[in-house]
């Protein structure tokens, strides 16, 4: 499935929002222990830049969790974000969501 990079950033936005009140770490805290300027972080959170492949991990680090466990809960953002578009496109991120789902509670056994 191809994202659209309103989707990405939307998604993104909506991660770094619920990540930050999840963990309560402040703006100027997670730019430190994530080592992206907080002016880069801002401009992600306005959705005018994007993270590279590095940021994601870093920000996955400084949130304490796995860049892996990250990128479940961006997908799973960007798929709701692809449900608001239509009902075609929520029949399939269900799929997809279902898979992903099964997919890290494999990996991650309690």
């Amino acid at each position: 499935m191809r994202y659209d990079i309103d989707v990405i950033r939307k998604a993104e936005i909506e991660l770094l929002a619920q990540m930050q009140g999840a963990t309560s770490i402040t703006k100027k805290k997670l730019a430190l222990d994530s080592g992206i300027s907080r002016q880069h972080l801002g401009l992600v959170a306005k959705g005018k830049r994007n993270l590279s492949v590095k940021s994601f991990c870093d920000l996955a680090d400084a949130f304490g969790c796995t860049a892996t466990e990250l990128m479940y809960k961006l997908e799973a953002l960007m798929l709701e974000q692809i449900k608001l578009q239509t009902p075609a496109a929520a029949d399939k991120a269900k799929g997809i969501n279902y898979i992903n789902k099964n997919i890290l509670e494999k990996s991650n056994p309690k």
